[in-house]
């Protein structure tokens, strides 16, 4: 796992159930976002909007290629969509594989494998940037 990479992507389920939420305020608290620390003001405070939209527009081209893996990591993040909305869940490894049909170490595979995906894709960014 790459520490700088689930971080980014906390934020991102963080905001996507936000953004279903009408952006008011936090959102009901993803149960894997009460791991990570909260800025009070001091010290890095992100901006949710354009680092979000900046990794959901990783995601998407994750969805686009293998769709399955992209639902993983939407789970695993703690994000549900529901009647098209999105909702915070609380699942297991375990619940992530039969939801998708494989194995819980193939899951935590996909965990990696999206987390390389959106560094390369970060880094690409960057330099086209340059």
């Amino acid at each position: 796992m790459i520490d700088y990479v689930n971080s980014r992507l906390v934020m991102w389920a963080e905001w996507v159930v936000r953004r279903e939420e009408g952006a008011l305020g936090y959102p009901k608290e993803c149960p894997y976002t009460r791991l990570q620390q909260r800025s009070g003001g001091v010290g890095f405070r992100p901006n949710f909007a354009s680092d979000a939209l900046e990794i959901d527009a990783v995601m998407t081209k994750l969805k686009q290629q293998n769709p399955l893996k992209f639902r993983a990591v939407h789970l695993h993040y703690g994000v549900e969509f529901k009647r098209g909305k999105a909702v915070t869940v609380n699942v297991t490894g375990e619940q992530i594989a039969k939801d998708v049909g494989k194995c819980r170490d193939t899951v935590y595979n996909w965990i990696d494998c999206a987390h390389r995906f959106v560094l390369d894709a970060l880094h690409e960014r960057d330099l086209v940037e340059e």
